[in-house]
């Protein structure tokens, strides 16, 4: 019994399910003939029927979310003994490290940005070399990863503008206003006729900064940055 609570982390329910499932494999491996009340279950039988991974850790369920957003909160929070931790929850219960390495891809740019944009390429190169030699080699490239996510500066800068591009676009009212007609891509001589590209100011060929309007004219002054969807 100690053996099963250790396994199952102290959970009665997943502990039930254990031992059922390690009487049942030791009565696949006897003797159909032999009666199931002189089937002996050892603290080696359930060692060897039950991989403490499944049980701790079932990638298909609730405990698979848990620890993935355990990680992202602990890599959010700098902290990185926290941010190990989980990860090493979540390889040694037989996580797929790819998985791992697309959330801290999606982290280097979601929750450290523009603070540190050697974050995004430190991620990358991350996936691409589990891609590339698999577990178990991986796991320290994860865990490299891993402690420099959890220890960049932290921006949501770019997260929170794009978020409030998308509520732009999807809330807005009526058909999308038009792309004006000077940033329009004019390769006919009809669209040239009808005004496409017309007075587009071609940056390099100007020594400073040039005054020329980028959005539709009813977003004109919209900084994203700082918009809000309930005050546009």
């Amino acid at each position: 019994l100690d053996t099963v609570a250790f396994l199952c982390d102290g959970d009665a329910r997943i502990g039930l399910n254990s031992l059922q499932l390690a009487v049942q494999a030791q009565i696949k491996s006897t003797d159909p003939n032999r009666s199931p009340r002189e089937i002996l279950v050892t603290e080696e039988h359930v060692k060897e029927g039950l991989q403490r991974s499944h049980i701790l850790y079932d990638k298909a369920g609730e405990e698979h979310y848990n620890c993935i957003s355990a990680l992202h909160k602990s890599m959010r929070g700098s902290h990185e003994n926290a941010s190990l931790y989980w990860l090493g929850r979540m390889l040694e219960g037989g996580e797929d490290p790819l998985y791992v390495a697309r959330r801290l891809v999606r982290f280097a740019s979601e929750d450290v940005g523009l603070a540190d944009p050697c974050a995004l390429p430190q991620a990358v190169s991350t996936f691409q070399a589990c891609h590339f030699i698999g577990m178990p080699e991986c796991e320290v490239i994860l865990a490299q990863c891993v402690v420099y996510l959890a220890r960049a500066p932290k921006s949501v800068e770019i997260y929170k503008a794009y978020a409030n591009v998308k509520a732009c676009v999807r809330n807005h009212n009526g058909p999308l206003p038009p792309v004006p007609l000077h940033l329009r891509n004019a390769p006919t001589k009809l669209m040239k006729q009808l005004g496409y590209a017309k007075g587009y100011k071609y940056n390099p060929e100007f020594s400073r900064p040039v005054e020329q309007e980028y959005l539709p004219e009813e977003l004109r002054g919209t900084d994203f940055f700082t918009w809000s969807p309930s005050n546009p």
